[in-house]
């Protein structure tokens, strides 16, 4: 039995989370989870690289003290204003009389939907089939072993900017670890929470963080859109800080145990929150409903940006599953049941797959970009070692006819 080890390292604005899981025979186990808190990570930018490998060595370190395990290569996330994506067009002739299509043509057809003007700095990260067509003929998923005389692909083309790809590299460098891929956060998250289903019905997810919301839509089973945008519930945070005259620290607090969102049919708590004042052990009180007010305000511009993106993506009318949003500030009561308000679409709190062995730990929202990295590990592993297999299979024929 061959055994491998994959790690997922998710660099978020707040904290960096490092996974190391085990693959045997097609089946991974998440074996060590290392959790640590860091100001280093701003909105997917690197804004300290010292800072920002020492967070990521610890991190790894504590998933290797659990796990027993080591990983020399990584798959990272990466978020930010950086990121931007288009959908792009491959076409080529396969023969003017027609023949069947193979994976030669596959390629060339993927080179030609590569050919991009990029903006400088900018490097491709994700080349996302959408769907191939023959002779006019849409929707085809595979077309190897079917004939045609023109083939056309449609993909997703993701970028980043190579300023930023470049800092993250160096850190991972610094963390004594080998990259393996770069990973969308969205995309990321994907892999742990839609079900095929779900995609071909049509549907769209946001993983809200603490600085940035990743947006991907699927249509048709295929990836259609996504962004990233600058919003996150650090601005909650401040918002509460800001109104209240209390320390970011003491804001957070208060977000996370007594923040939520105003909705038409949920209840609004009676009483009172004591908080502390800034720099001082003295306490004063604040009705719940106020602390509810300046939440809601916030939330609800979130979701006006994020209605207007889908507006804006073209595809608001083919997302009938609705909105799944995930990310640690899907946490925030009633922000799920506000969404359902704002967007007027079916919307849901996205919780991980949790079917690995330390599932009570990575079942809440914000561990669904750090788990779904691990499953798209395990694809591109899989991925690579067909590819290898098929060339040495290739190398073993070539020396049999020479």
């Amino acid at each position: 039995m061959s055994e491998r080890i994959i790690a997922g390292l998710d660099l978020g604005s707040s904290s960096v989370k490092y996974l190391i899981a085990e693959e045997a025979d097609g089946n991974a186990s998440i074996i060590g989870v290392g959790i640590v808190p860091s100001k280093s990570i701003n909105k997917g930018f690197v804004v300290d690289l010292n800072k920002a490998s020492d967070a990521i060595v610890q991190a790894k370190k504590q998933a290797e003290a659990m796990s027993g395990k080591k990983a020399s290569t990584v798959y990272v996330t990466v978020s930010g204003a950086h990121i931007f994506s288009v959908n792009n067009r491959g076409v080529i002739v396969i023969s003017k009389d027609g023949r069947e299509i193979g994976a030669d043509d596959i390629k060339r057809v993927e080179e030609s939907a590569k050919v991009l003007l990029l903006q400088p700095n900018q490097k491709i990260i994700h080349i996302l089939p959408r769907q191939f067509i023959i002779d006019g003929q849409g929707g085809i998923r595979n077309p190897i072993g079917m004939s045609g005389i023109k083939l056309e692909e449609e993909v997703h083309i993701v970028t980043s900017s190579s300023t930023a790809l470049y800092n993250i590299g160096k850190c991972i460098s610094m963390a004594e670890l080998e990259l393996g891929s770069f990973v969308l956060q969205s995309l990321a998250s994907s892999y742990s929470i839609l079900g095929d289903q779900e995609k071909d019905l049509g549907i769209a997810l946001l993983d809200i963080g603490a600085g940035t919301g990743d947006l991907i839509l699927y249509v048709n089973g295929n990836i259609a859109h996504t962004t990233v945008l600058p919003i996150g519930g650090e601005y909650i945070t401040k918002d509460i800080a800001f109104a209240l005259r209390i320390s970011l620290e003491e804001a957070e607090k208060v977000k996370k145990q007594y923040g939520f969102v105003i909705t038409k049919k949920g209840d609004i708590p009676s009483g009172e929150v004591e908080i502390e004042k800034v720099s001082t052990n003295e306490k004063f009180s604040v009705p719940y409903t106020e602390i509810g007010e300046i939440v809601t305000s916030r939330v609800d511009e979130i979701l006006e940006g994020i209605r207007l993106e889908l507006m804006k993506s073209g595809f608001w009318s083919s997302i009938p599953a609705g909105i799944v949003i995930t990310g640690g500030c899907a946490l925030l009561k009633g922000f799920a049941e506000r969404a359902s308000e704002i967007l007027e679409i079916p919307s849901r709190v996205g919780f991980p797959k949790s079917d690995f062995a330390l599932s009570d730990i990575l079942s809440s929202p914000e561990y669904s970009a750090s788990v779904g990295l691990i499953r798209y590990a395990m694809e591109n592993e899989k991925v690579v070692r067909k590819r290898s297999d098929l060339w040495k299979s290739l190398s073993w024929l070539k020396d049999i006819f020479e």
